[in-house]
């Protein structure tokens, strides 16, 4: 217990010597991963639809009941919404815009023949014959297939189908003439919500707290033992390192480092909030 209470005197006592400037980067140094904890812990948490770089949350008490599922959220400041209704509809509300309601019909006649980017008839076994339709509007006719990270579709030639956000007949933005909304979901995103599985995430990875504490961590470290580390890397050069004092430029640039890295350490914590 004694020797307890010792390590701890000499903490304070060794924290009481530092300069005014020295304790402010080491008070910074020990708040910071406390603020991103619950910032992370908070962001983690959150667990939803991912779209347009924001979390789309499954509302409370939302299920796949009578009202279907709801996934609500922000993006860029607006409110934004997905409605999924028992029978595979889908309306979005951005803001005061309303994109759908999307409807889909399965058509196996719609599966395509062998294509060149229709590689195996395995392919063809586990894909839906399908058409996408916005209100009476068909935007894509062809087939689907599932590949684990999201849906495939391929036109009734069996290619490979690059839909924008906005589809019209089955054609790209380009070939039907239409005006581009990068905010309505494309189809992939649509069918997803159809037909599942809807995979759910959350923002954050912990990897950002954990190397912005070390650098804190580091940071402290040098604050707290500068001296020392000071003449330990001296003992290698010199006779009489215990003797040895730092100049305005030693001190100048351990400032620097400390300034540095706790900004490296600001930058890691946000980036891992991403």
């Amino acid at each position: 217990m004694g020797g307890y209470k010792e390590v701890l005197e000499s903490a304070a006592k060794r924290i009481r010597s530092l300069e005014r400037v020295q304790k402010g980067m080491l008070l910074f140094a020990a708040v910071l991963p406390l603020a991103f904890f619950a910032a992370y812990f908070m962001t983690t948490g959150r667990e939803g639809f991912e779209y347009r770089n924001a979390i789309l949350v499954p509302e409370a008490g939302a299920d796949e009941g009578a009202d279907g599922t709801v996934y609500a959220g922000t993006i860029n400041g607006k409110p934004a919404v997905f409605t999924v209704s028992p029978d595979k509809t889908v309306e979005f509300r951005y803001g005061e815009t309303i994109y759908g309601p999307y409807t889909v019909k399965e058509d196996p006649s719609a599966i395509p023949k062998r294509g060149e980017d229709v590689k195996t008839l395995a392919e063809l076994e586990d894909m839906r014959g399908i058409e996408l339709y916005r209100g009476d509007e068909l935007l894509f006719r062809g087939g689907a297939r599932y590949f684990g990270n999201g849906y495939r579709l391929y036109n009734e030639e069996g290619e490979i189908e690059v839909l924008g956000p906005i589809m019209a007949g089955g054609k790209s933005l380009e070939e039907s003439g239409n005006t581009a909304d990068p905010t309505e979901p494309s189809a992939g995103v649509l069918l997803e919500l159809m037909y599942g599985p809807v995979l759910l995430t959350h923002k954050g990875d912990w990897n950002g707290w954990l190397f912005g504490t070390l650098l804190c961590a580091a940071v402290s470290v040098s604050i707290l033992f500068a001296d020392e580390l000071f003449r330990w890397n001296l003992r290698f050069r010199i006779r009489d390192p215990e003797r040895a004092e730092p100049s305005e430029w030693e001190i100048a640039g351990r400032y620097l480092t400390w300034t540095i890295f706790l900004i490296w350490a600001v930058t890691a914590f946000i980036a891992g909030l991403q």
